[in-house]
């Protein structure tokens, strides 16, 4: 079994203290594999990628303690305290995730309205391309020619990290302060990444790597799938764990809705993904470990 640090602090939420501990315990056996976060993994494809494409940003000597330290945390520390005692990190993640949740709640369902009110769909999310109008202002645009179409995932890479990076914000990591500049700094001059804007859309438009990048690819591209479904709370959180989908064998899901969402994804993605199966626990008396392993066999 393999969990990220999104499910452990999905489960910090469980107001049921008993029921909270129980799961947790189960969760930090030796048997289950702790996967990084996903901010990580994206940043580590870009740095790849600079590396590839981009040598003048790569730091020759790289600063990993941040890195490491943060790696540390979320693949040991977290845990350790989780199972110490969940209490002070649940009331703390509820304090934190409420107000987030919210946001995150509010801007999705206004991307959905967005998608409805023009009755748009993509039929195939690799065939998805965003234009640049003749209103877009050129500070946005940054050498992207007007008239012209860009592959959706790039367009929206390269405005997330043009945007935290600008800011250093994007905190991603409950009080924490984590930003995405903890995860590429280190490896990278920053400075010289957003020095030339034009450059910078050139590295995300022509000369990233689409196999290269999945985890980028598949942040943008299970938000639109699951915005073609009705906007819940839970939204958010299911696009955070379909940047996981690469790290599975078989990706189970109760969620009808879900599931037929990353079916979509599946058949766009530029990797190929684990195959992805719904299951019904309360149709079978809630017995979840007989319903997972008759899904597994």
């Amino acid at each position: 079994m393999r969990t990220p640090p999104a499910t452990l602090l999905e489960v910090l939420r469980t107001k049921d203290a008993q029921k909270r501990d129980r799961i947790i315990d189960a969760m930090t056996s030796r048997h289950w594999v702790r996967l990084p976060t996903e901010a990580d993994v994206e940043c580590q494809e870009i740095v790849a990628e600079a590396r590839r494409t981009r040598p003048e940003w790569v730091r020759r000597l790289p600063q990993p303690g941040r890195p490491a330290d943060l790696r540390e945390f979320w693949k040991r520390r977290i845990w350790r305290q989780a199972a110490q005692d969940s209490a002070p990190l649940a009331a703390r993640q509820r304090r934190f995730m409420d107000a987030l949740e919210n946001h995150v709640f509010g801007v999705l369902k206004s991307d959905s309205l967005a998608m409805r009110e023009v009755d748009w769909r993509a039929e195939d999310l690799a065939k998805v391309t965003y234009l640049a109008t003749e209103e877009a202002p050129d500070s946005y645009l940054a050498g992207w020619q007007r008239g012209t179409h860009i592959a959706g995932w790039r367009v929206e890479a390269r405005d997330v990290f043009r945007e935290a990076l600008h800011r250093q914000g994007l905190k991603v990591l409950a009080e924490r302060g984590t930003t995405y500049e903890d995860w590429l700094a280190p490896y990278l001059h920053l400075d010289r990444m957003l020095r030339d804007p034009e450059d910078f859309t050139r590295f995300w438009f022509r000369d990233v790597n689409e196999a290269q990048m999945p985890r980028n690819w598949l942040r943008w591209g299970s938000r639109v799938a699951l915005l073609e479904h009705k906007v819940t709370k839970s939204t958010g959180r299911d696009n955070q764990l379909a940047c996981y989908l690469p790290d599975c064998d078989v990706f189970l899901s109760e969620d009808r809705r879900f599931v037929r969402a990353l079916q979509r994804v599946k058949a766009a993605a530029p990797i190929p993904l684990p195959e992805i199966r719904l299951v019904d626990v309360e149709a079978s008396g809630g017995r979840a470990v007989e319903v997972i392993a008759a899904a597994l066999d």
